[in-house]
């Protein structure tokens, strides 16, 4: 247990689930994860492979694969996986981000074997059917259309075009209507073909796990080549925070019936021990009623209707944001000047103790509880493993513990500088 200036973290949280890692002849990443007692069991299979990955001509096309290996493959046939998926009682989902897609099961115990023939037979090809390939088009379009009807979406997206410039982060995961229509079955095969094999994948099995759990994913995943590369992708970092004002800062958008303010910043890699201060600078801003944004703009003077602050978790660097909405009648003016004073005001006045203690609490109290199922914590063992090394989440606590506030108010200073920053706003149709 770390206990730093009377903030206590309890680290032995993470000595709960003690993990087995190996990786077999083929180069595929093996985390077994047991918990005495599981009647379920939890399959996470982690591809590097994201957005960030595609051609300038290939936007959205990790995301559409990712909508492809439910539809067909050699031993499954469309519609297949979900329905033997509900037979069996269990769960499956995936997600693409810009630096991974993920897939997950939650079997019943016994059922660790077929959780594995599947990953084994759509890794190993897709069927791509014309058909198939048409009607997910369509559910992703209506996707876009659903994030471009969405204020907080359009703008949110907006806002990091802007501030990522020409990195891949700077395009949506899901791709735009335009270059989703390019994208064909060839496409989908390539991206496959280059991303979608052992040397690029980690598999994490958790839960009720049998005693030969590392001999059955053998027999199954353990064959074929590790692939066509399984050397380290190249890290396309961002160009450091450069300085600047003016309208190239500003993003505004006219969506809705509510002004909506954001407030974006640069935000440090995701394993640069920065990252761990600029992330208690943003609670201490604005998170909880105590936050200084909530308490002064929300609770007393209420310029805000809520108040709201997040980083973004990309691996090579991402974006912090401060959110909030304008209470009626409220200048939309008046609502930034007085986010923004909060924010330099952190680099000027560095937390009170009682501050960085609440905001330690908050988020190591915020992992504590995402991560009670096993569920949860299958998926942070994959994305640790496979953009990271083992132990990366519990060293980023053991600094959360360490942090002072000297190093909150640097961070803020550095990191949530004006210099740096872009202002969003989506107001309703007629606001100056």
């Amino acid at each position: 247990m770390i206990e730093p200036r009377g903030a206590t973290i309890d680290l032995s949280v993470f000595d709960r689930v003690t993990a087995r890692a190996e990786t077999l002849d083929n180069g595929l990443g093996v985390v077994l994860l047991p918990q005495a007692g599981a009647e379920s069991i939890v399959t996470v299979v982690c591809y590097r492979a994201g957005s960030r990955d595609e051609g300038s001509d290939e936007g959205g096309l990790a995301h559409f694969l990712e909508h492809m290996m439910f539809k067909g493959s050699a031993l499954y046939p469309p519609g297949a996986i979900d329905s033997l998926t509900q037979r069996l009682g269990g769960t499956n989902n995936a997600f693409t981000s810009h630096d991974v897609s993920a897939y997950h099961f939650q079997f019943e115990r016994r059922r660790l074997d077929e959780a594995l023939r599947i990953e084994a037979d759509r890794m190993r090809g897709l069927s791509l059917l014309p058909e198939e390939i048409e009607s997910e088009r369509e559910v992703i379009l209506e996707e876009i259309r659903m994030v471009e009807d969405d204020p907080w979406d359009a703008l949110e997206q907006a806002v990091a075009r802007r501030l990522f410039g020409g990195h891949p982060y700077a395009r949506p995961v899901l791709g735009t209507r335009r270059s989703l229509r390019g994208l064909d079955a060839a496409a989908l095969r390539s991206f496959h073909r280059r991303h979608y094999h052992p040397g690029r994948a980690v598999l994490v099995v958790a839960g009720g796990l049998p005693s030969d759990a590392m001999g059955c994913i053998d027999a199954v995943l353990g064959n074929g080549a590790p692939g066509e590369s399984t050397s380290a992708r190249p890290r396309q970092e961002l160009d450091p925070p450069a300085g600047g004002a003016g309208s190239d800062r500003r993003v505004e958008l006219r969506r809705g019936e509510m002004a909506r303010l954001l407030v974006a910043h640069p935000a440090p890699a995701a394993d640069d021990p920065v990252s761990v201060h600029v992330r208690l600078a943003l609670t201490v801003l604005a998170s909880g009623r105590a936050s200084r944004i909530q308490h002064d703009l929300v609770e007393q003077n209420p310029l805000a209707l809520w108040a709201a602050g997040a980083a973004s978790g990309h691996c090579l660097g991402g974006m912090s944001t401060l959110t909030a909405e304008a209470a009626p009648g409220v200048e939309p003016a008046r609502l930034e000047e007085e986010v923004c004073s909060r924010v330099d005001g952190l680099a000027a006045s560095p937390p009170s103790a009682e501050e960085l203690e609440r905001a330690k609490r908050v988020l190591f109290a915020d992992w504590v509880f995402l991560h009670e199922r096993i569920a949860e914590r299958a998926i942070s063992a994959a994305l640790e493993h496979a953009l990271f090394f083992p132990g990366f989440t519990r060293g980023s606590y053991e600094a959360l513990a360490r942090a002072t506030a000297a190093d909150v108010s640097d961070a803020c200073a550095v990191w949530l500088s004006p210099t740096i920053r872009i202002v969003g706003w989506s107001l309703p149709a007629g606001t100056r």
